[in-house]
């Protein structure tokens, strides 16, 4: 990785669509950060309400706030893609466009970067209404850090908005577009690269609503817990197949995986989490995550069909 200035030029990557109803808090969030060689570079994909209205009232103030043309609709993940290529920063902070930044969320992870190749930090949760939930993210999962990359592959605990990580790692891959959540691979290569630090400090407001895209707002409902099997099946074929330290673990993962959901009763992927889970579950806090695998997934269906 190439040294940095003492204050190197940070982008905030900021993908929009369809935001109106809180994209101008965002907005005054972001040109509050205290930070002081910044840009804040806007995609926004094909809204269709007022938020291009919006987002040039905001870059007709401030010069620091750079939109993009309008394309055509690329998605969540295309969106957030293009925006990072446009971004002329070494170090680049994705932002969604329903959250608050606080005003010293910058600085903070410039200063704790260090070495790394990507930092985060934790969040609280806030409803439609700005108002806390009375929860962060490191109350309902571990926050992980360091390089190895086998612990993102059931789950992690880093999300987009509380990251920031060097630009030169994007280039690391021609798959950047191969997952629902473009975090998750950004987090992946940044492992595989280099390392991750986490830096225990609440500097963002993870807003929770019905339109979120997050997997958190996936909820507890059957649908849901379909969508996430779905979800962890694609990770597993997905970092099976690019080069790495890793690589060979992933793909035997996704082996057993695959198994363990075409099946009543297989073992191999119970004994396989009995034998790593403490690394491939790690963000899951749970004490004993391999019980999840102890019978094959037909099986529990057919056992508790409206559960499955």
């Amino acid at each position: 990785m190439k040294p940095l200035s003492a204050t190197p030029l940070v982008s905030i990557a900021l993908a929009t669509y369809n935001g109106e109803p809180y994209v101008s808090d965002q907005m005054e969030s972001l040109l509050s950060q205290n930070y002081i060689n910044l840009e804040i570079v806007v995609s926004d994909d094909c809204s269709t309400d007022n938020t291009w209205n919006i987002l040039r009232s905001f870059a007709d103030r401030d010069s620091r706030v750079r939109l993009l043309p309008q394309a055509t609709k690329l998605g969540y993940v295309g969106n957030f893609i293009r925006t990072f290529m446009a971004c002329k920063g070494d170090l680049i902070s994705p932002s969604d466009q329903d959250d608050i930044w606080y005003p010293h969320k910058t600085l903070r992870l410039v200063e704790a970067l260090g070495d790394a190749t990507l930092v985060y930090c934790d969040n609280r949760f806030i409803d439609e209404g700005n108002r806390p939930l009375g929860k962060r993210l490191s109350d309902t999962i571990a926050m992980i850090s360091g390089s190895d990359s086998r612990k993102l592959l059931f789950g992690s605990s880093i999300c987009g908005h509380t990251m920031m990580f060097r630009k030169e790692i994007i280039g690391a891959t021609d798959q950047l577009d191969a997952l629902p959540y473009i975090d998750l691979m950004i987090s992946f290569l940044a492992m595989e690269n280099g390392f991750v630090n986490y830096h225990d400090e609440v500097l963002v407001d993870w807003r929770h609503h019905e339109r979120s895209t997050s997997s958190y707002n996936w909820g507890s409902s059957r649908s849901g817990r379909v969508r996430a099997l779905e979800t962890d099946e694609k990770i597993l074929a997905t970092f099976s197949k690019i080069p790495g330290k890793h690589q060979a673990f992933a793909l035997a993962a996704h082996r057993k995986f695959t198994k363990w959901k075409s099946s009543y009763f297989d073992l191999s992927l119970f004994l396989f989490v009995l034998r790593y889970g403490h690394i491939t579950h790690q963000a899951h806090r749970a004490k004993h995550p391999a019980l999840k695998y102890l019978v094959g997934y037909k099986l529990k269906k057919l056992l508790a069909p409206h559960h499955y």
